[in-house]
């Protein structure tokens, strides 16, 4: 065999394991996102109605998320006060309440205190303060109730830990 025979059996060699292994990624993520049960895709929409998420919604969220929010909000804990985590419980505590997806955009859009008093959009990324943070740019209603769906998501499927803070991070 000569040299350039080697070479080009080498190359298909690489491009045939590349090939494999992106068509497992395919073939498993799509799997495992038809296989999320409705009762983990049913969030509360706002104050009366549920709403469940499409698969494809979820993990549009979750990248968003991870752009967006999970330098300060890695695994539903918030770096800046571990007390106030992203657990429905803490959320649903909020005022005005954060536990549904119109309370979560209301507050990517206008955020205040915990306790509801004071506005903090110039330290908290919002969509009042995209020249102070620039990870909010670009995010339309649609992406930020992505985000949303995939924060309310995010706890019936990593249970206790998301939220929980530096006993689970």
């Amino acid at each position: 065999m000569t040299v350039n025979m080697i070479k080009n059996a080498y190359k298909y060699l690489l491009l045939a394991i590349a090939t494999v292994v992106l068509a497992c990624q395919i073939s498993v993520s799509n799997a495992l996102a038809a296989e999320i049960p409705v009762e983990l895709r049913t969030v509360q929409l706002n104050d009366k109605e549920k709403t469940v998420l499409a698969t494809k919604d979820i993990l549009a969220g979750k990248k968003l998320f991870a752009a967006a929010c999970a330098n300060c909000h890695v695994g539903g804990a918030t770096f800046t006060n571990p007390n106030v985590g992203l657990d429905p419980e803490t959320l649903s505590l909020a005022t005005p309440p954060r536990n549904t997806i119109a309370g979560l955009v209301d507050y990517m859009k206008n955020p205040t205190t915990y306790d509801g008093v004071e506005e903090i959009y110039e330290t908290h990324p919002s969509l009042r303060s995209t020249d102070i943070f620039p990870s909010m740019r670009g995010l339309t209603d649609d992406k930020l109730k992505s985000i949303a769906g995939y924060m309310l998501y995010a706890p019936g499927v990593k249970g206790a830990g998301w939220g929980g803070g530096k006993v689970y991070y």
